[in-house]
């Protein structure tokens, strides 16, 4: 716990605890598992509906008395800011009844149980549709009343933004002042923002603010320092615009902590400043070239599942053709070869409309995981110039790092943290060793009717499209609204075109067409609606039913390519029987899936390939199986990966300790 709230200073942050190993490990894994036990949940559930019951019985109080409830709520917080003195149930029941007053939605018994673990510093796993925005408001109020800054953390800018204001009424009503930060926000405005008692904000953006705060420090402009002087003076003193967090790190709630704490996590965020370098852009160019012309079977060879490449004889003999005829900085034989790689590796594994699209003659990239736009992220060593001449565009400067941290080491700065994730249980184990949080699922407020057919996997991409198309016909004639989820742009142009071919009306949702995103999600429930989405849907918008959908079955669907973790593929069929709606799931994939040409050797897939013509009852059993094999292979390699940045941070904490905050 940090010492007591003094406005505008920031408390020293706990040192961050390196990860257990071996015997450590195993102890800390079994106390993960105690705090995860059964009892736990019985608990909070007796203690919500405690709260539910105070909070009724508050129904029939004055305005005038139940500013009273607030505002010693607000005092017993204030003093003991987890506990409020034995009184959490009676200042947690006050806020549910103000969300009731001014907002319009009175919490359900499991609102209350979640916004208990979140104050309790648990992740709180509910499904979709049953009231995250509302739970995290409950436990911000909870927090913000600690006197101590709240960060609400929010999977993207637009959620910042739109949070912030639809739960200002009940932060306003409460007594604290609310903010939204998200990228257009200038840097000049933020440390106002960040004096609120409750921040919405990205975890990109409030990252990348307390790096520059560092940077500042290390320059001589220690932000604590000016702040606490500008406290002494009364705010009077000159503030400094580096000073942006102004009132420190204290406690996190991370909305989709799924997305933020794992999927966010796998690469470090890095501030950096373009480096003029005048005779890279030439060489890249040369080297784009080069790679077309040569032959993946004889002058290199690909490592998809590292997704790297390896040169060949061929290949350094191209190379030591072209050299008189690279600048002069790069003619150098590990130079030239480093380039060509990089060109490989673009031209066989990072690919149009998979990992980035081209916006206005730039690169921008996607997030593979929720499909969105990147912009002002590029990618590291040279690959955004190597991309770059791929497409013909301006090759940019490279950039020049300036300071970095992984989310998973700033996340464990938090002296509180706790979240909400729709699809939290299988990444348990990860979220208690690398950030202490227990994944406690919650329970739904209606019992869910979803019902889910059988998987059915096919030899081709080809004919797995044709086949969505023809089911996806199917239902439309019938008026049941359809979901189609797929993973990357180019995959929704081509389920697209087979829609258009067999004269089907359909909303087109991805990341080059994501103006109208929660508009085009919110109507997918209407009848005879077909979406065709990336993941990027759904994150923060609920899809209601239509007049009469209920009677057809509801919304139903359809995952039509093999996701790198369960988790997303989850997360998509819960976009269906939302609070006790009816609602129906269907997988479709393909042996030719990205997922299992990395992961499944080329072998086992020629043995597998005769089974997807076959009907037998074990078939698709089989075929399946193999599918989660892989996808298990590919979170074993995503955890390795979140794993070795946080070893990262370590290693350069002990190499270079006179660099920090």
């Amino acid at each position: 716990m940090s010492g007591p709230a003094v406005p505008g200073v920031i408390w020293p942050l706990p040192a961050a605890v390196r990860l257990p190993e071996g015997l450590d490990q195993i102890a800390h894994d079994v106390r993960g598992l105690w705090r995860r036990r059964a009892t736990l949940g019985r608990e909070l559930s007796r203690l919500s509906m405690q709260c539910t019951a105070a909070c009724e019985a508050l129904k029939g109080s004055s305005e005038e008395e139940l500013s009273g409830h607030l505002a010693q709520a607000r005092e017993l917080l204030r003093r003991d800011p987890l506990h409020a003195r034995g009184r959490l149930v009676e200042a947690l029941a006050a806020v549910g009844e103000v969300a009731a007053r001014v907002m319009g939605m009175r919490p359900y018994p499991v609102q209350f149980m979640a916004a208990l673990a979140l104050q309790r510093g648990l992740l709180a796993e509910m499904a979709t549709g049953e009231g995250k925005t509302l739970t995290v408001a409950l436990a911000g109020v909870l927090a913000g009343w600690s006197a101590r800054p709240c960060h609400v953390i929010t999977s993207n800018d637009y959620l910042a933004g739109r949070d912030a204001h639809e739960m200002t009424p009940l932060y306003q009503r409460c007594g604290l002042s609310v903010a939204g930060i998200h990228a257009a926000v200038e840097h000049a405005k933020r440390p106002a923002l960040y004096g609120c008692d409750v921040v919405y904000v990205t975890a990109k953006e409030l990252l990348a603010d307390h790096l520059r705060d560092e940077l500042a420090a290390r320059a001589g402009r220690d932000p604590r320092r000016m702040a606490f002087e500008n406290w002494l003076e009364g705010g009077r003193a000159p503030s400094s615009p580096a000073v942006l967090l102004v009132r420190g790190l204290h406690a996190a709630v991370v909305d989709e902590a799924d997305n933020v704490l794992v999927d966010e996590a796998v690469t470090p965020l890095i501030l950096s400043a373009p480096r003029n370098s005048h005779d890279l852009g030439e060489a890249v160019r040369c080297m784009a070239v080069l790679a077309g012309r040569l032959d993946a079977a004889s002058d290199y060879e690909l490592l998809p599942q590292r997704r790297t490449v390896t040169l060949r004889d061929g290949a350094r003999l191209a190379l030591d053709r072209l050299a008189p005829s690279l600048p002069t900085t790069w003619r150098a034989a590990p130079r030239r070869e480093e380039l060509l790689r990089q060109a490989l590796t673009v031209r066989h594994f990072i690919l149009l409309n998979h990992q980035y699209v081209v916006n206005d003659g730039k690169i921008v990239l996607l997030d593979e995981f929720t499909g969105r736009l990147t912009p002002g992220r590029t990618l590291m060593a040279g690959l955004h110039q190597a991309v770059e001449a791929k497409e013909g565009v301006e090759v940019t400067d490279p950039n020049e790092s300036l300071g970095q941290l992984s989310f998973q080491t700033f996340f464990r700065r938090f002296p509180r943290l706790a979240g909400t994730s729709g699809t939290a249980r299988e990444a348990a184990a990860e979220f208690w060793r690398i950030y202490r949080l227990s994944v406690l699922p919650i329970p739904t407020h209606r019992p869910r009717l979803t019902v889910t057919a059988p998987t059915r996997v096919f030899a081709t991409a080809q004919e797995r499209w044709a086949a969505v198309a023809q089911h996806v016909a199917g239902l439309h004639r019938i008026g049941q609204p359809v979901l189609v989820g797929v993973r990357s742009v180019e995959a929704s142009l081509v389920l697209a075109r087979e829609l258009e071919a067999l004269g089907l009306p359909f909303s087109l949702l991805n990341a080059v067409l994501h103006e109208q995103e929660a508009g085009v999600v919110a109507q997918a429930g209407e009848t005879g609606r077909i979406t065709i989405a990336t993941n990027m849907a759904g994150r923060g918008t609920d899809i209601r039913l239509g007049p009469g959908v209920p009677a057809l079955g509801g919304l139903h669907v359809v995952i039509a390519e093999a996701n790198e973790s369960a988790r997303v593929s989850r997360q998509l069929a819960g976009r269906c029987g939302r609070q006790g709606d009816p609602g129906s799931v269907t997988v479709m994939l393909s042996l030719e899936d990205a997922l299992v040409s990395r992961f499944v050797p080329n072998s086992l897939r020629r043995l597998l390939a005769p089974l997807a013509h076959v009907s037998t009852p074990w078939r698709d059993r089989v075929l399946s199986g193999t599918v989660r094999w892989a996808q298990r292979r590919a979170e074993a390699e995503a955890y390795a990966r979140r794993r070795a940045v946080l070893k990262a941070d370590d290693w350069l904490d002990k190499a270079l300790p006179f660099v920090g905050g």
